[in-house]
């Protein structure tokens, strides 16, 4: 929820993605099986202990702390087709702050989406439906339902993979100043330096057009670079050390912002 959501305190401001990031992967990659297999329930999900240098995403309130991100989604994944992939999965992911609590936030969904893949280009059309909290599930601050289509594919150019996608998104919500569109660039890119390490960046760019309530007309912009070294511990298990800095501008100047953002992350997958 780091890097791609705004502060809890703000919460009639919030424009909540994913994160992509975001939103359960955004897109989520389909295999090549070349024959149609039973579903495949599996676990996913990142730990990250991290510190930030602008807990509640704010211009001029720059506080800084550690927080911890665990982020997991439940998903059952199958095939109508060889080329035909569907998956239904449950996720839930927590912001917990050190000293400002202010900054606590969650978010639990459930969702569904169908991937069709054309030669080595991947189509996906999804919905989701959210729960989003100020604080650790304490307080809700909105509900919402995304529809999410996107295009993806991979590039292998020697040792490096770059995965680029296109995503866009519409959020309907109970809060009318949580209702937007948004606009998705991501770029994943995987240097491999030999079997266990890897170099890792997640370049990405989101456009968010605000349509209703108190953010009507409001239009912002997020941008983020990243750099990380990952370590493949196993086939199910990985270690990334990642440093990534992100900048808002809006047409509403108090919410430009800035933010670094330095830790570890554990990923899994089972």
């Amino acid at each position: 929820m780091r890097n791609a959501t705004f502060a809890a305190a703000s919460a009639v401001f919030f424009a909540l993605p994913l994160h992509a990031a975001r939103a359960a992967d955004a897109v989520v990659p389909a295999t090549n099986d070349a024959v149609v297999q039973a579903p495949k329930l599996s676990v996913v999900g990142t730990i990250s202990p991290t510190w930030t240098d602008n807990v509640l995403f704010s211009r001029d309130n720059r506080l800084s702390d550690f927080y911890l991100e665990p982020d997991v989604s439940v998903r059952l994944d199958g095939r109508f087709s060889p080329d035909l992939a569907w998956r239904i999965y449950a996720r839930t992911e927590v912001d917990r702050f050190a000293r400002v609590r202010d900054g606590d936030e969650a978010f639990a969904l459930v969702g569904a989406r169908l991937t069709q893949s054309l030669s080595d280009w991947r189509l996906t059309l999804g919905v989701e439906n959210r729960y989003v909290f100020a604080g650790i599930f304490h307080e809700l601050a909105f509900t919402a339902e995304d529809t999410i289509a996107s295009v993806s594919r991979n590039f292998e150019l020697g040792r490096v993979t770059f995965s680029p996608t296109v995503a866009g998104v519409y959020r309907f919500a109970d809060l009318p100043e949580a209702r937007r569109f948004r606009l998705d660039f991501i770029l994943g890119i995987e240097a491999r330096l030999n079997e266990r390490w890897s170099i890792v960046s997640t370049p990405f760019i989101e456009g968010y057009w605000f349509t209703d309530g108190a953010n009507a007309g409001r239009q912002d912009w997020i941008s983020s670079a990243s750099l990380g070294l990952k370590y493949k511990i196993s086939d199910s298990v990985s270690l990334t050390g990642n440093v990534a800095y992100e900048v808002r501008t809006s047409n509403m100047p108090l919410r430009n912002y800035h933010s670094l953002d330095i830790g570890p992350r554990l990923s899994f997958a089972f």
